[in-house]
């Protein structure tokens, strides 16, 4: 019988964007991508010629509507294959177990068809929209994004669909994960020192990896909106709040399962080897003490003890992780890299305000 196969749709599950633009209009990645590029033109060079407004569009309004909306709906329209890819990669070693594990399709299924999903999507764009709007009618006709409530509604429209992506993209990476999680409980992984020599881990650190540096992306906006322009203290607070728990945790979360049997594992063969040890040498005790014995009869009992040394040694050794060390450092820095500029100039700041001073 046929193996199982998980589905684009499977992924989509009740997301009713996902189902319009992705199935019924057959979007991809890049045409979605192209959809907040071009309507980002309209509303922000066309319409407001139009309007008989100056081309006054910020360094921060660039790179929120021609680098942070683009890449949002890229990702979103990306995001189901890469999910599917990292699962069959996680299956694909279990099956290759002796064990035999039982993969539950259908629990994966239900997870990403829960409506939660899309409802936390659509809970951040409505947020990201109303701070929007708001600011907009309070500064009604002053400027090219708030002329007319054509162009506000307009505007903000797209800033909702941008931000529901945005949502989606975090509420389908936190449900893969735990799904992964799931998958990881009974696995045996052998001990290893280069966690990248086992596909498993590889697909699944890259997998957390390649959500975290599109988080950096987006959050670029943010790193250089202190440089630029004022922010509203709240939504600015909320958003970089929101980005330096999600994007760590996003890192961690799918592989916390496969860290844990890998303590577990290295555990249990190193506890089996101690007491081996433990027995070895209270054997050699023994025939150390034992009359008549010459050192040639107890050289095969040394022998073993070394070995399990040696073995001990190396088990200690083995990883506990499913990424090499030099991960979290390519983490730390994808995480802060927004924020660079802002603490070069914090750093310029404070330095310049020490030798003021004396």
């Amino acid at each position: 019988m046929a193996q199982r196969q998980l589905t684009t749709e499977d992924i989509y599950g009740s997301d009713p964007f996902a189902w319009v633009a992705l199935k019924t209009l057959g979007a991809t990645p890049v045409t979605l991508g192209l959809f907040f590029l071009l309507t980002s033109v309209l509303y922000a060079l066309i319409l407001p010629f139009f309007w008989g407004y100056p081309l006054t569009v910020n360094g921060n309004d660039f790179i929120y509507m021609f680098l942070v909306f683009p890449v949002a709906g890229f990702f979103y329209a990306y995001q189901p294959t890469r999910i599917i890819t990292t699962y069959e990669s996680v299956m694909r070693f279990l099956r290759d177990e002796e064990q035999g594990h039982i993969i539950h399709f259908e629990k994966i299924i239900r997870r990403h068809n829960s409506r939660v999903l899309w409802i936390i999507g659509l809970l951040f764009g409505l947020m990201g929209a109303w701070f929007g709007v708001t600011y907009s009618a309070e500064h009604f006709g002053e400027y090219w994004y708030s002329t007319n409530w054509f162009q506000i509604i307009f505007v903000h429209l797209m800033r909702l669909l941008a931000f529901y992506c945005i949502g989606v993209t975090v509420a389908r990476h936190i449900a893969t994960s735990i799904e992964l999680n799931h998958l990881f409980e009974s696995a045996d992984f052998p001990l290893t020192l280069d966690a990248d020599r086992l596909d498993v881990f590889r697909s699944v650190k890259n997998f957390a990896l390649e959500f975290v540096g599109v988080a950096a992306l987006i959050a670029l906006n943010l790193g250089v909106q202190p440089l630029i322009i004022d922010p509203p203290i709240l939504e600015y607070s909320i958003y970089v709040a929101l980005y330096f728990i999600v994007a760590p945790f996003s890192f961690f979360l799918p592989i916390w399962e496969a860290h844990q049997r890998m303590v577990h594992i290295k555990k249990e063969i190193l506890d089996r080897l101690h007491h081996d040890y433990q027995e070895e040498s209270q054997r050699l005790y023994g025939e150390i003490h034992r009359d008549g014995n010459t050192s040639t009869e107890y050289l095969h009992v040394s022998e073993k003890l070394l070995q399990l040394d040696k073995m001990i040694e190396t088990v200690s050794k083995a990883l506990v992780w499913p990424f090499e060390g030099t991960t979290v450092y390519r983490l730390a820095a994808t995480v802060i890299s927004p924020f660079i500029l802002v603490l070069f100039e914090l750093s310029i700041n404070i330095v310049s305000n020490i030798l003021a001073g004396t």
